[in-house]
């Protein structure tokens, strides 16, 4: 009974440190990573270096977003785009994940219906499951502060974004659910991430993308500035 509760122990360990989460910077400047939560822990405003990479500490239950800052000051208070705080003004990409849903897999996307400020890549250790990545290089129909940065689909202009990408009581993505006016735009570039909040086919509204994904491995690696563009269907 000794040896076969070791055994046991022993496995639970190693599926327990399977899980993990970690960011590879790959652009050409130091980042910071700036989360929200819905249910367990992680590490946040976590400063890194061009070529590195680090480990966020997630919980086993963790369900929540990470947005990027480029640009930032020394402490990550305020950055060119991107930042602790989000009013629109300074777009971003976010990727999102819930660990917490189906045990023992993590559901996955990219969303830049907050804008885009670098490209990113999320995979597994894995290679089965579907890597989604996206890469804007040039086309914004509304570019943003810095270099080739985007605001928000769903704002028409900068100044239509200021009040929020997603203001309250509604903007230009139609009912803070369907379309912007630039959302066919992302759409087209990057097939695979939100191009507006119900890009799923939620509501009826169209395209419904191939924009989410559950993988069965938890060993998961978000890579900034990939290089490289998703097409899966």
């Amino acid at each position: 009974m000794a040896i076969l509760s070791a055994l046991v122990l022993a496995t639970i360990v190693t599926v327990a440190r399977a899980q993990s989460l970690t960011v590879l910077n790959k652009c050409s400047e130091s980042v910071f990573l700036y989360t929200s939560t819905s249910y367990g822990s992680i590490d946040t405003n976590v400063n890194i270096a061009q070529g590195q990479s680090a480990n966020l500490g997630i919980s086993s239950n963790w369900d929540g977003a990470i947005n990027v800052g480029t640009g930032c000051n020394s402490d990550g208070t305020t950055c060119t785009t991107g930042g602790p705080t989000w009013d629109g003004n300074t777009p971003f990409s976010r990727a999102e994940f819930n660990f917490y849903a189906i045990p023992g897999s993590v559901t996955y996307d990219l969303s830049f219906i907050y804008g885009y400020n670098v490209g990113m890549e999320i995979s597994s250790a894995d290679a089965s499951c579907d890597a989604f990545a996206c890469t804007i290089s040039s086309g914004c129909p509304v570019p943003g502060p810095g270099s080739d940065t985007c605001y928000s689909p769903c704002c028409s202009s900068a100044s239509a974004c200021s009040g929020g990408a997603l203001p309250a009581g509604g903007g230009g993505c139609v009912n803070n659910e369907g379309p912007g006016p630039n959302s066919p735009f992302y759409y087209d570039t990057c097939y695979n991430a939100y191009a507006f909040p119900d890009n799923d086919g939620a509501n009826g509204y169209v395209p419904a993308d191939f924009v989410v994904y559950t993988c069965g491995n938890t060993d998961i690696t978000l890579t900034l500035c990939p290089g490289i563009t998703s097409h899966y269907t």
